[in-house]
This record gives structure tokens, C-alpha cells and sequence, in this order.
């Protein structure tokens, strides 16, 4: 632990080194989020840099994708290159991503034949050269285009995650309390919902066959009285639930618990349906399958 440790002090400073600055003021740790973003495209928050940094002493261990995320700001592959560069010795230096061995030169005579430059020269050598050209024209024309379906940063509806910490960290959110709501770090209107399906008190109901077109969220435990004063209160909550919902607008990335199992499934995006809702229940609408994780905020163009 104490040896990890040191590998973290020594990563803030390989950090604040390609910064520029040290992390003193709520301004710089605003830096170093939106300079993160815009280098590894990783949504990091101010409130997690603060722990690793030690402005905040709540002794948390720091996570090992943020750890990740602040080598690849300094262009490491990950926290463990970063780990290994110090173990060998060296200062904090990233590798070249791809060191060439052609690089050095040839011993004097070695890979030359006799009476031969090592370039290439001659009808030989240009006639090489076309073909190799010409190859590579045909592959980059005949090759099936890339298919973003495959982009492991987009999240797509029916992915399963066992835990909290499998899909959390992703939006760059280290949840310590309410891990089944929580908003995306610098988005307003953008929540990371997780909620259960048919939950006792919430209820969440809608077609699993499916995976929920719709959820439907109304607040009534099991148990809730039902004298006359606690049905009012009842609607009254279910009201005020309905115009909370219409007037935060927001989109929530669901990632549905025991709808299958007890794992968690990403259903998508959802936005409040506005004919649907009504004073006794908010009825969330899937407003899109899939989630970016490069371009979250491109989900506000889903809000009503």
C-alpha cells in the first residue's frame, strides 16, 4: 500500500509537470478536469481530483480507472506503464507507442548485397515500390468501413454490468453514497439512474420483453396507510413528483437492476414523457438506445 502510495505522489507531480501548474485553487483542479476531457476525452470531477491531491481528507482509495486516466494524460497506456517506468528506473517518461527497430542503423555491408546501395534503386526498386503502393490503394478501397456499432466507448441497450463499480466510473463518477442516482460530472440535466425494476416503494414498472420502452415511477409502499389524510398525502407527494420531473427536464442513463437478474442492464436514454406523465405517476420514455460516453453532453438535444 505505502509503495502504491508513492506511485500516486509521483504521478500528481508527473501530472502537474504536463499541466504546468501545481493543483493549489478550485481553478486549477477546473483545469486539469477540462484538460483531461479534451485529452483522453475521460470525465473526471473536480471533487475526485481534490481526493488523490488530498484537498479533500475523506480517505478514499482513488479508483483504479481515474488512476488510469491521469497516466494517459501524460501518455502512458495506463496507471501500470506508469508503475513500471519507475520500477525500472526511469524518470516518468512515456514510451514511443511504437518504437521502430528500423530505426538504428545497419552495420556496414549488413542487409546490402554486393554493389548495391541499401535504397532502392533501379527498375527493381521502383517496380516494388508501385506494387506496394498500388496494394495498399486496393486494401484501404476494398476494406468494409469501421462500424462505430463496435466503438467500446458506446454504450449500447441489453449491456449487462454486474456491479455499480462496473459502469459508475465510466462517466467518471465515484459514488460514496447514492450509487442508484447520481449526476454526470459538469452535466446539469444528465443523471446516471440505476434503478430496481419493480421496487417495493418506486415500482418502475413496464415491459421487460422489451427492455422498457417506457418506465413507469410512482412512490406507493406496500404498507402506506390508507386512511383518508394519508391518501392525501400520498397524492400530494405523487404531484409534486410530476412537477419536479417536468420542470428539472432531464435525460437519465438507466441501467435497470433485476430485470433479468441481478445484474444491471443499460436500457438507454429516457426522457419524461409529457402525455403520459400525469399527477399520480412520471412516466420516464426511452428517447435513444445508445450513450456516447465521448460525447455525453450531446444527450441534452433529448430533453423536452
Amino acid at each position: 500500500m505505502e509503495a502504491q502510495e508513492q506511485t500516486i505522489k509521483q504521478l500528481r507531480r508527473a501530472v502537474e509537470r504536463t499541466l504546468g501548474r501545481k493543483m493549489q485553487t478550485n481553478k486549477d483542479f477546473d483545469c486539469l478536469a477540462d484538460s483531461i476531457y479534451e485529452k483522453t476525452h475521460a470525465k473526471i470531477s473536480t471533487t475526485t481530483l481534490k481526493r488523490i491531491w488530498g484537498y479533500l481528507s475523506e480517505g478514499v482509495t482513488p479508483r483504479r480507472y481515474t488512476l488510469d486516466q491521469l497516466a494517459r494524460f501524460i501518455d502512458f497506456a495506463d496507471f501500470d506503464a506508469f508503475s513500471a517506468s519507475l520500477e525500472n528506473g526511469n524518470s516518468p517518461k512515456p514510451s514511443p507507442a511504437n518504437a521502430d527497430a528500423a530505426s538504428s542503423p545497419l552495420p556496414a555491408g549488413e542487409g546490402q548485397g554486393v554493389g548495391h546501395s541499401p535504397s532502392l534503386r533501379g527498375r527493381g526498386g521502383v517496380g516494388l515500390a508501385l506494387f506496394l503502393f498500388l496494394f495498399l490503394l486496393l486494401f484501404l478501397f476494398l476494406r468494409p468501413s469501421a462500424d462505430t456499432s463496435d466503438n467500446d466507448r458506446i454504450l449500447k441497450k441489453g449491456q449487462v454490468f454486474a456491479t455499480y463499480d462496473d459502469f459508475l466510473p465510466l462517466f467518471g463518477i465515484d459514488a460514496t453514497e447514492s450509487q442508484h442516482y447520481q449526476y454526470v460530472p459538469d452535466e446539469e440535466h444528465i443523471v446516471v439512474w440505476s434503478p430496481e425494476y419493480h421496487n417495493p416503494y418506486y415500482h418502475n414498472d413496464g415491459n421487460p420483453d422489451s427492455l422498457m420502452p417506457t418506465i413507469t415511477e410512482y412512490y406507493h409502499p406496500e404498507d402506506w396507510p390508507t386512511d383518508s389524510a394519508s391518501m392525501a398525502q400520498l397524492a400530494a407527494m405523487h404531484k409534486q413528483g410530476f412537477l419536479t420531473a417536468i420542470k428539472e427536464n432531464q435525460v437519465r442513463l438507466c441501467f435497470m437492476k433485476n430485470l433479468v437478474d441481478s445484474n444491471f442492464v443499460f436500457l438507454g436514454a429516457y426522457r419524461v414523457s409529457v402525455t403520459l406523465s400525469d399527477t399520480t405517476k412520471v412516466v420516464w420514455a426511452r428517447a435513444t438506445d445508445e450513450c456516447n460516453l465521448d460525447n455525453i453532453s450531446f444527450l441534452n438535444n433529448y430533453r423536452n
